[in-house]
């Protein structure tokens, strides 16, 4: 079998820059009786998550549950002021490790409400980078639209703003805003899908389209990654979804003689090497 890894895979830049500062971090307090937090995981890869609680990491559901005078970092896919407001007044050495492309959309979701515009977010409205976003926004003027059918249901308004959560695809918010169109009399798109994540759906479409076989490595929970494989499966029916190499099956290839891999801006290279090295076991 002839097996090919897609371009853009591996970590992206935010998610290089949150682990590199995460090492650096727990590196520097280790010995030092310093708690060091994340509220959720750093990122959307459960392997890399247990690696960095067995270095001291601690990730933790609820804010309330973070220490005074402890170590806080903010994790790649951003959060809300408030909540970081609270944790400073507890005396909490605050480290921000959000993506600059997250952080891009946070400001230009400020910018909008500042100028009068009704703000929407497309993406999932459960996602943290979401709901960071939308917490940059105060009052009621703010509005996440998650699909097609929801776009439709939005009432009118005079003057909408329009962010996109950074690994949206382009085709679902290219669907949500021809709609928006006839909803307002005034509409503001900025465009704060990141570089790395189109170029990375690109190569998987192109990918996918060409292979007989279309493996897509990540985290279930990572949302760029479960893109990634709904783009694939569009294009090629048996495209599987996997986080590690444990999950393959050998009767997956049977038959086959290109195999594809792509991963997740998650997903660490090791964790593609590897699954490339068993596919190419079972092919011995």
């Amino acid at each position: 079998m002839k097996i090919e890894i897609a371009k853009y895979s591996g970590y992206c830049f935010g998610v290089k820059r949150a682990l590199n500062m995460v090492e650096k971090t727990l590196e520097k307090y280790s010995g030092s009786g310093k708690k060091v937090y994340t509220l959720g995981s750093i990122i959307h890869n459960p392997g890399v998550v247990i690696e960095l609680s067995s270095k001291g990491l601690i990730s933790t559901g609820d804010p309330e549950d973070i220490e005074p005078d402890s170590i806080f970092i903010v994790r790649s896919h951003g959060m809300s002021p408030k909540v970081l407001k609270r944790l400073a007044g507890k005396n909490i050495e605050i480290i921000d490790a959000t993506c600059p492309f997250v952080k891009k959309a946070q400001a230009k979701a400020k910018k909008l409400e500042e100028q009068g515009y009704f703000v929407v977010v497309i993406g999932n409205r459960d996602h943290p980078e979401v709901i960071g976003i939308k917490e940059h926004v105060s009052g009621a003027g703010v509005m996440v639209i998650e699909d097609i059918s929801e776009a439709s249901a939005f009432l009118n308004k005079k003057k909408v703003g329009v962010v996109f959560q950074t690994t949206q695809t382009a085709d679902k918010v290219k669907e949500i805003v021809s709609e928006l169109i006839d909803k307002c009399r005034e509409l503001i798109i900025y465009n704060t899908i990141c570089d790395t994540t189109k170029n990375r759906q690109d190569s998987t479409r192109k990918l996918s389209g060409k292979v007989d076989i279309m493996i897509i490595a990540g985290g279930r929970n990572s949302a760029n990654t479960t893109h990634l494989a709904n783009i694939s499966s569009s294009e090629n029916s048996r495209t599987y979804h996997i986080e590690s190499s444990d999950e393959i099956n050998p009767e997956w290839f049977k038959g086959s003689e290109k195999i594809g891999i792509s991963g997740g801006a998650s997903t660490p290279e090791k964790d593609i090497i590897k699954i490339k090295n068993m596919i190419e076991s079972i092919d011995s």
